[in-house]
Formats: structure tokens, sequence, C-alpha cells
């Protein structure tokens, strides 16, 4: 099973949310999870990262050319140069069976968002994931639920208007247990 993974890649990031992150990376190492990302050698995208590299365990980088000097210093599995952020966001998520969403920054949002759209689209079928650590999607979710609540959210391209719920879209889990077993029901 291949899953994506988009997050944070600050260096400052609060270490909770890094090691929050690194047993994410620990489990989908114990079950056999291809990782595949978009990141560099910093942040929440990074503790996940450095699991599979102490284990030597599959992992594919997506990066855009206006990246490539992240790659400087880093050590990964494979590397696939794309020419933007969206073809990069769409290439990932072409190439996986899942995309989990951890804490990041403004990336990570625009990775959530456009991932989103390409599912009530019907551009992809990936089932996604928000790891809700802290709480820290709940302006999101909230943000999803007014914009369906004031009528802005219809199903497919030229479909009729009507309530998305968010569980249509995505699922939110809050541990890294609960992150498994939903991608192990997957697996199955």
């Amino acid at each position: 099973m291949k899953v994506c993974v988009c997050g944070g890649t600050n260096p400052a990031t609060n270490t909770k949310f890094t090691e929050s992150a690194r047993r994410i990376g620990e489990l989908f190492c114990d079950n056999d999870i291809e990782l595949i990302w978009g990141g560099n050698q910093y942040g929440v995208l990074a503790s996940i990262h450095q699991v599979y590299i102490e284990r030597k365990k599959p992992n594919t980088l997506y990066l855009p050319k206006v990246y490539i000097d992240d790659l400087n210093g880093m050590t990964t599995d494979k590397v696939v140069i794309v020419e933007t952020i969206g073809e990069r966001q769409d290439a990932m998520s072409h190439n996986s069976d899942a995309i989990v969403f951890v804490p990041g920054g403004i990336g990570t949002l625009y990775e959530f968002w456009a991932s989103v759209e390409a599912l009530r689209s019907g551009e992809i079928n990936t089932k996604l994931f928000l790891y809700n650590f802290e709480g820290f999607w709940n302006k999101q979710i909230e943000f999803f639920n007014f914009i369906n609540q004031n009528g802005f959210t219809k199903t497919g391209m030229g479909g009729s208007p009507y309530k998305i719920k968010p569980e249509d879209l995505f699922t939110v889990v809050n541990t890294p247990k609960d992150l498994i077993d939903e991608l192990l029901k997957m697996k199955k």
C-alpha cells in the first residue's frame, strides 16, 4: 500500500508535532506502508521520513523544481522531479492509495483543499485522512461546515447543490493508532 503524507516542513515546528509524526512513521513502517511525500529534511514530514531512512523502507519524494535545493544533504529512496507544486500534488495523489494530511502550513492547506476538490469533482478516488493532532484541523472542518451550511458546496462537475458532510470527503483521526487502523481496513 502506498500512502502520501502531506504536512509541515518548517525547522521551527514544535517538537510535540514532530514526535507525534514520528510515531506515524513507525506504524507505517511496521505495516509495510510505502511513503509518498513532498518535503525536505525539516519539520513534521522529515520526522516521518527519518523513520523510513533508519529502517531502509521504500519511500518516494516528489519535488517541484522550485524546491530542488532541498535535496542538498538529503537521503531518500527515490526522487521524482516535477515542474510545479500543482503537478507534484497531482502526481502524489495519483500514485497513492490514500492521502494523510498531518499538521502543516500554507502548502499543507493548499494540498488539503486541492485534494478535497479533486475528490469532490471525481478527478481522484483516493481516500483522504486528516490527522487532527491537538485539534490542528478543527478550524478547517469548521470552515467546511460553514461553506456547506451557506450553500457553497455541490457534488461533482455540474452537480446539484446539496449539503456534503465532511465525512463524505475525508476521515478525521486523532491518534496514530486510529490512523493506522483506518489504513489497515483499506489494505484488506
